[in-house]
């Protein structure tokens, strides 16, 4: 959606400073869906510099190219804005509480304008990719092999009741999804989904609770993403209004739940938050 509303015009990306040869190109500015409906995104670009306008410390990031990360009021959820060279670089929602999961970091994935990336690691033996929302301040204190502690939360594309669905294990007999956390890659059953995309099966693990995002109610899931060895991977799935199936006003705790959502997440100690 961020990039419709600059029309290409996003000139971080092309910045030799900036730009990571081979990386992945693109970013997350795109993800404003999660929130906003189609008729509601000619506000945003308003919103945003609101954003800055308001927000008196934004955090200062980078080396050769300075930024600076502009936030919205504290809040569940969080914009958060980045600026390089005075220009907007990119834009998203960010979960700021979280479940927190310990993530041994196999990859590090950086995206092209070098201020956004996305980890995969394995948490307790599940394989899971994500957002990093703080990659700008963060990427250069991993190290590949190593375990941190990840803040994780997510965003949902839909979420609704699953239906009663059975599964035919290697010996032919039938299993039932119900009460399971299951979760697999978006992009072994939709296209156009990248690596930080998750269909999920799950039941609903406590109340209901809402936030907003400019001006928009979000209603927050808590869910268990999945159990490897015996740890719960907990996980709040925020939802705005035009994503919840209208079935979901009848939702109760142990409710079996089922959509898409993008996974993300940043570090339980952040650098940003130590620095003096």
């Amino acid at each position: 959606m961020l990039r419709r509303l600059f029309r290409g015009k996003q000139q971080v990306a092309e910045d030799p400073e900036v730009v990571i040869p081979g990386a992945k190109q693109g970013g997350h500015g795109d993800h404003w869906g999660c929130i906003l409906r189609s008729l509601d995104e000619g506000r945003l670009i308003g919103d945003l510099t609101t954003v800055t306008q308001k927000d008196d410390h934004p955090v200062t990031f980078g080396n050769v190219t300075r930024g600076l990360a502009f936030r919205s009021e504290e809040g569940p959820v969080r914009s958060c804005v980045l600026v390089v060279k005075n220009t907007l670089a990119s834009a998203y929602p960010e979960i700021e509480d979280g479940a927190v999961w310990p993530v041994l970091i196999r990859e590090v994935i950086p995206w092209a304008n070098g201020i956004e990336g996305q980890i995969s690691g394995v948490c307790y033996g599940a394989a899971i990719q994500f957002f990093d929302t703080r990659f700008y301040a963060s990427a250069h204190n991993y190290r590949v092999g190593e375990t941190y502690n990840f803040k994780m939360g997510a965003l949902a594309y839909t979420i609704g009741h699953a239906p009663e669905t059975e599964a035919a294990s290697d010996i032919g007999a039938s299993i039932s999804f119900k009460g399971a956390s299951a979760f697999m890659p978006a992009s072994t059953s939709g296209e156009g989904a990248d690596i930080d995309d998750y269909w999920f099966h799950s039941p609903l693990n406590g109340e209901v609770t809402e936030t907003s995002l400019f001006g928009q109610r979000l209603r927050i899931y808590p869910i268990i993403l999945a159990i490897p060895s015996d740890f719960e991977m907990h996980l709040p799935v925020f939802a705005a209004d035009h994503v919840v199936a209208a079935d979901m006003e009848l939702a109760r705790v142990e409710d079996d739940l089922q959509g898409y959502l993008w996974l993300q997440g940043h570090l339980a100690e952040d650098p940003e938050e130590t620095e003096e």
